[in-house]
């Protein structure tokens, strides 16, 4: 299978991209390399180092048949997130919805998503929180993540892109 794992060179995306190239599948790895370390990057996978919004991309998609997109390239500050909402909304919404264009284009069935692990609930009513929580995001970076969720459902009822 080829796969396209975003933020690879980071550490939780370096290991899903070993875990995948362990597996014998053909791994292309996008990182803008603004918290990625090159020490992370697999020698066995194609790296690319732009970012998720490069309108180059596309061309990568298409060229190395995606068929996966496993997507870890995030803002991921919710201070910063804070301090600059365009800068979150940009980078967490408007490039992954670029990305789930990508792959509606490029033919991809599967869009894997790493959301946050409690943003989108805000100050939770109840411990461990399940995904039936109450959403009461406190942040543009729960916000955002809450956001692309929803393109999630859409892209999945509208062009069949399994979430």
């Amino acid at each position: 299978m080829n796969i396209l794992v975003t933020g690879g060179a980071g550490f939780i995306g370096s290991h899903i991209v070993d875990a995948y190239i362990n597996n014998n599948h053909n791994v292309v790895i996008i990182d803008d390399m603004s918290r990625g370390r090159k020490e992370f990057i697999n020698p066995k996978a194609t790296f690319h180092q732009i970012s998720i919004s490069d309108p180059r991309l596309a061309n990568i998609m298409q060229k190395e048949s995606i068929e996966v997109i496993n997507h870890h390239a995030a803002q991921v500050s919710v201070s910063d997130s804070v301090k600059n909402p365009v800068k979150d909304a940009e980078s967490n919404i408007i490039g992954t919805l670029q990305l789930l264009q990508n792959a509606v284009e490029c033919g991809a069935n599967k869009f894997i998503f790493a959301s946050t692990g409690g943003a989108i609930y805000g100050e939770q009513d109840y411990f461990p929180a399940r995904e039936n929580h109450p959403q009461k995001p406190t942040s543009p970076y729960g916000l955002s993540k809450l956001s692309v969720e929803g393109y999630l459902r859409f892209f999945k009822e509208q062009y069949g892109l399994k979430s």
